[in-house]
């Protein structure tokens, strides 16, 4: 009789827990709804999120149909699409920017109801500068749109603005009593254009769904699981835009660090994850703390500038040692920029480019910086973008017309390379489409670029602000102008401003993987500089990787009883008896501290006669 074995199937989403630490692992596959995964600097959060979204769709517990990943930059929709195909999860699930999400769901809402989709201006300066030609307000365009944008991402009513704005002791471009003026009127003119700009996607969505019941619940039928990156960055006005898509379920993850949130001037608020169960009651809280990424003395160091600004940070490596972190500084600001081109150089030696970054709190002090770079030979990388992808996208995107976008296009057909033809591939489907709206807005809504790996590696060395470094990582960093004024900035005056300067400066710090330099000057634009107030926590924090001192030669101690326990081993054996019935340690040390003046009284000592202690050998001379 033949009997049939049986191999019992794999666990389903098995193969995704390989590689994961304890938390990582229950931070993918925990049941719990709503959750919060609380990631450190270099903890895997990516890593994470995506495994999530694979295990679930892995083990039945999410369909990735009805799934919706919200981001905050193209690079990382596109990043994590990426990942989840590596993860072999085939089904195309819904990722983007809040944003082109919003697109989408408006161009779609349009079409049933046979309207024409939005048209998102290109061009919102134009549009500004003709407001303020039109009311007569003597200020820069970018000012006043950056006032607008600052009401608008907290939700905040053109005639609350002043209110809001004095309580956030904010101050803004527009004249007191002007920005009702410049808001509406602002309205007024993409309403005559029959334009939108991107803020207007986000409150258009929001609008539809707190007053269009019906589209509401198609909506949240169609994104049943929701997951979100980066959620320590969100606003006001994409808080409650994820809460409408919510409704009153629970199947939410968000992922985040609320050490590194540094976009309080976007209205985010850290607390969305700092304090993430009064946002979310009932949510569970998984803590990622392990940095898998930045040696032990880079993550001591960002947990210094935290604990210094009264932040806390329980984050620890799991790398092994790396160098010492070292702070330098330098008469001036001259000084400091070619020390650090020197330094670059150096390393250039051994490293590739793409391996180092500098790293400057402003752009005033990047232009510095490049200067001495250039000097020295170093070539730098100073685009905004992650990606040559994101360079080729801007060069397209600065066309403002469809001739001149055609014209580029058809240059780049003949004189580009192969991502410049990628791209100009997708501008003729653009141009041909005949769809309104710019070449940016195509992009946002169809995403057409995701399956492109994008390429870092290079002989550039990063130049960039604080800011454009988030996200990004390396082996070696040097981070600049770590002083009074810059680090942090005079502009931050309020406490709440100041704390997310000192977790900027950890965002800064912890973009090392290994080798970390900060420096300062004394001197800037003739003026003397202090260093900041944290550095000296960055110091402290690498007391214990400074060699220590040798140690003193120490003094041979020499046991004065010696020479005696010597004596008595070599009458034991010349005897045959153990030592101990020669003299017991007690009368060995009667014999040092009171030596017997002959033979008679050593006898005595020893209870023995003096013709037998006459016989043995001298007892040692007293040194």
């Amino acid at each position: 009789m033949v009997t049939a074995v049986t191999t019992p199937s794999p666990q389903p989403g098995r193969h995704l827990l390989a590689g994961l630490d304890a938390a990582q692992r229950e931070a993918v596959t925990s049941a719990a709804a709503p959750l919060a995964v609380v990631a450190a600097a270099g903890s895997g959060k990516t890593t994470v999120l995506t495994r999530r979204i694979a295990y679930r769709v892995a083990t039945g517990a999410a369909d990735p149909a009805h799934v919706l990943a919200l981001t905050f930059t193209r690079d990382a929709a596109g990043e994590l699409v990426r990942r989840l195909r590596r993860l072999d999860l085939r089904e195309r699930i819904e990722a983007g920017t809040f944003h082109s999400v919003a697109l989408r769901l408006l161009r779609d809402r349009a079409t049933a109801a046979h309207r024409p989709p939005p048209k998102v201006a290109e061009d919102r300066l134009r549009l500004a500068k003709e407001v303020l030609t039109e009311t007569r307000l003597r200020v820069e365009p970018s000012g006043a749109l950056a006032d607008l944008d600052w009401a608008r991402a907290r939700v905040v009513v053109p005639q609350d603005y002043e209110r809001e704005a004095r309580a956030a002791r904010r101050r803004g471009a527009l004249p007191p009593g002007a920005f009702t003026e410049f808001a509406e009127a602002y309205t007024r003119l993409k309403r005559r254009r029959g334009v939108v700009d991107f803020d207007d996607l986000l409150h258009d969505v929001l609008t539809a769904m707190e007053t269009d019941d019906a589209w509401a619940a198609a909506v949240r039928w169609r994104f049943r699981h929701l997951f979100v990156d980066e959620a320590q960055d969100l606003n006001p006005l994409q808080h409650r835009l994820l809460e409408a898509l919510l409704g009153n379920r629970a199947d939410l993850c968000l992922v985040g660090d609320p050490r590194q949130a540094i976009y309080g001037w976007n209205g985010a608020d850290p607390t969305v994850l700092g304090r993430v169960e009064q946002h979310f009651p009932g949510v569970t809280i998984v803590r990622l703390d392990a940095n898998h990424r930045c040696s032990p003395q880079v993550v001591r160091a960002g947990t210094a500038v935290l604990t210094a600004a009264g932040q806390e940070d329980a984050s620890s490596s799991t790398r092994p040692d790396g160098p010492a972190v070292e702070v330098v500084v330098l008469p001036s600001a001259e000084a400091e920029a070619a020390e650090v081109a020197a330094r670059v150089r150096a390393l250039l030696h051994h490293r590739p480019g793409a391996d180092l970054a500098v790293l400057a709190r402003t752009n005033e002090q990047v232009k510095v910086l490049q200067a001495a770079l250039a000097a020295a030979g170093v070539p730098t990388e100073r685009s905004a973008g992650r990606s040559p992808l994101e360079v080729c996208l801007r060069a397209a995107y600065r066309c403002t017309s469809r001739e001149a976008l055609a014209t580029w296009a058809d240059t780049q057909f003949g004189e580009g390379d192969d991502l410049a033809r990628r791209v100009a591939e997708e501008v003729d489907r653009y141009l041909t489409s005949g769809e309104p709206g710019g070449f940016r807005a195509w992009v946002e809504a169809r995403t057409p670029f995701d399956d492109l790996e994008p390429d870092h590696r290079g002989e550039a060395v990063a130049l960039l602000t604080f800011h454009a470094a988030k996200g990004r990582e390396w082996w070696g960093v040097f981070v600049t102008g770590v002083e009074e004024g810059l680090v942090p900035h005079a502009s931050a005056v309020s406490p709440a401003q100041q704390a997310e300067e000192a977790r900027l400066a950890y965002v800064a710090v912890t973009r090392a993987a290994h080798h970390l330099v900060l420096t300062a000057a004394e001197e800037r634009n003739g003026r003397a500089a202090a260093p900041s107030r944290w550095i000296d926590a960055v110091v402290e924090s690498a007391v214990a990787d400074r060699p220590a001192p040798p140690p003193e030669p120490r003094r041979r101690v020499v046991d004065p009883l010696a020479p005696y326990t010597a004596w008595r081993a070599a009458v034991a054996r010349a005897s045959g008896q153990p030592e101990r019935a020669v003299c017991s340690d007690r009368v060995l040390r009667s014999l040092l501290d009171d030596p017997p003046a002959d033979a008679s009284a050593l006898a005595t000592r020893l209870g023995i006669t003096e013709t037998a202690a006459a016989r043995l050998r001298p007892l040692p001379q007293p040194a």
